[in-house]
C-alpha cells in the first residue's frame, strides 16, 4: 500500500513528502499525470539525470508550485516550493487524494 510521509529535510529545512512504497523510476510522471488531471495543473518538462529525475508542477493561477523528485536512493518525494503551512496542508491533502488513486491502480479498481 502506498502512503505519504511527512518529512523535515535536514539539509535545507524544507518539509517533504515521501512516497512509500512506490519506488518506480517512472513514479513522477504518474504522479504528474493525476495531479495535472485531478487539479489543473501544469507540468514542466521532465528534468532527467543521472540519480535522479525532477518535473516541476505549476497552477493555473501560479500561487502553487510543487518539485517531483525522483532518487535512486530515496524513491519518489514531492514539495510544495511555497512552505507556508496552508500550502504544506494543501499538499498533503491532495497527496491523500493521489495514494488513493495509485492504490485503486495496483489493486486493479
Amino acid at each position: 500500500m502506498i502512503n505519504c510521509i511527512k518529512h523535515k529535510n535536514i539539509n535545507n529545512g524544507k518539509i517533504e513528502f515521501i512516497l512509500v512504497n512506490f519506488e518506480y523510476y517512472d513514479g513522477n510522471d504518474l504522479i504528474s499525470k493525476i495531479f495535472c488531471e485531478k487539479y489543473k495543473m501544469f507540468a514542466d518538462e521532465k528534468i532527467d539525470g543521472i540519480y535522479f529525475s525532477v518535473i516541476k508542477l505549476h497552477s493555473e493561477d501560479g500561487k502553487v508550485d510543487y518539485e517531483l523528485l525522483w532518487h535512486e536512493d530515496v524513491g519518489n518525494s514531492i514539495i510544495s516550493i511555497q512552505q507556508d503551512e496552508k500550502s504544506l496542508l494543501l499538499l498533503e491533502q491532495r497527496l491523500a487524494v493521489v495514494s488513493d488513486v495509485l492504490n485503486n491502480m495496483i489493486a486493479g479498481n
